[in-house]
C-alpha cells in the first residue's frame, strides 16, 4: 500500500515524517521474509513458505519464548524479563540456563543466521528477516492516525480506506487469543484490541461527516465483531441507518445493544443509547 504523493497534503505530511516508511510499501512481498509469524486470533508461523508445527517438531517452548519476546516488544527485550515470564518460579541461574536452551532450540528451528540477536542480555527478533502482522498492523495503526486530521482531501480518504482494509484483513482475533492465556501477552493484547476499536470510531466518524453513509456502517460492524460490548459502536450504527431512513435497523441496532448489555452486565443502555432510540420512534 503505496502512498500516493499526488496529494499536495501527503506530500507535507511525508516530509515531515521522512522516516515512517510512508514512501514504500508498509509490508513486503511473502517472498522478502524467510519467516513469517501470525500472532493476531491463530499463531502460526511460515519458515521459507513451509508451516512450522510447535508440536510436531517439539519445539512448544522455544516458540512460547517467540510469542513472549513479540509480547514484549520484539526488539532489545531484556533475558531476565523474558525468563522470568516464561519461567516465574525458577531461580536466577536455573532460569538463565532454561532461557539459554529455549533460544538454542528456537535458533535451530529456523536456521538462520542473525534472526535472533543478542547482545548485552537483550534478545531481537530481526525486522529485516521476519514479518510479524503485528508489527504491520502498529504501522498501519499509525498510518491512519496521521491521515486522519487530512480527512478533507479525496485522495487521502482513499488512503483511508486502504488502512481500514489492511487493518480488518489483519485482524483475526485478539492477540495470541487460542494460546493458553499468559499475563505477559495481555497488555498487548488489550491495547492492540484498543487501537483498532479507536480507529474504527475515529475513520467511522470521518465517513459519517463526508456522508458515507455504507463506509462507516462498515466499519462499525467491523468493531463490533471484534467488541460486541462496545456501545459506542452501537450508538454509531443507529445515527448511521437512522440518517439513512433505515429506522428498523437502527432499532434492531438497539435490541441488539439492549440484548447484550443485560445478558453480559444486566445492565440498560446508557441515556444516550436510549435519547438515540426515542429519535428512532419521533
Amino acid at each position: 500500500m503505496g502512498v500516493n504523493l499526488e496529494s499536495g497534503n501527503l506530500r507535507r505530511l511525508y516530509q515531515r515524517h521522512p522516516i515512517s516508511g510512508w514512501s514504500r510499501s508498509p509490508d513486503r512481498t511473502r517472498r522478502d521474509y524467510p519467516v513469517r509469524i501470525y500472532t493476531l486470533g491463530r499463531f502460526s508461523v511460515q519458515l521459507n513458505g513451509h508451516a512450522v508445527s510447535p508440536k510436531q517438531s517439539s519445539q512448544h517452548r522455544p516458540m512460547e519464548l517467540l510469542q513472549a519476546l513479540i509480547a514484549l516488544g520484539g526488539r532489545d527485550v531484556g533475558v531476565e524479563l523474558l525468563s522470568q515470564a516464561l519461567w516465574p518460579d525458577a531461580d536466577g541461574d536455573l532460569a538463565k540456563n532454561n532461557f539459554d536452551v529455549t533460544l538454542h532450540r528456537l535458533r535451530r528451528l529456523f536456521g538462520i543466521n542473525e534472526l535472533l540477536r543478542l547482545s548485552d542480555q537483550r534478545l531481537t527478533l530481526n525486522s529485516d528477516l521476519a514479518w510479524v502482522d503485528v508489527w504491520t498492523f502498529e504501522r498501519l495503526v499509525n498510518h491512519a492516525e496521521r491521515l486522519l486530521p487530512l480527512a478533507a482531501d479525496e485522495v487521502v480518504m482513499r488512503q483511508l480506506a486502504r488502512v481500514s482494509e489492511s487493518l480488518a484483513t489483519l485482524y483475526q482475533g485478539n492477540f495470541l487469543d487460542r494460546e493458553a492465556g499468559n499475563a505477559w501477552s495481555l497488555t498487548l493484547r488489550e491495547r492492540l484490541r484498543s487501537k483498532l476499536l479507536r480507529h474504527v470510531l475515529e475513520s467511522g466518524q470521518v465517513w459519517e461527516r463526508l456522508g458515507e453513509w455504507e463506509q462507516a456502517i462498515r466499519l462499525y460492524r467491523k468493531g463490533l465483531e471484534i467488541d460486541s460490548l462496545t456501545e459506542a459502536l452501537y450508538q454509531r450504527l443507529m445515527i448511521c441507518f437512522r440518517e439513512t431512513g433505515h429506522r428498523g435497523d437502527a432499532l434492531a441496532v438497539f435490541e441488539r445493544c439492549r440484548e447484550i448489555l443485560a445478558r453480559q452486565f444486566q445492565i440498560d443502555p446508557s441515556a444516550t443509547t436510549l435519547a438515540l432510540y426515542s429519535s428512532l420512534k419521533t
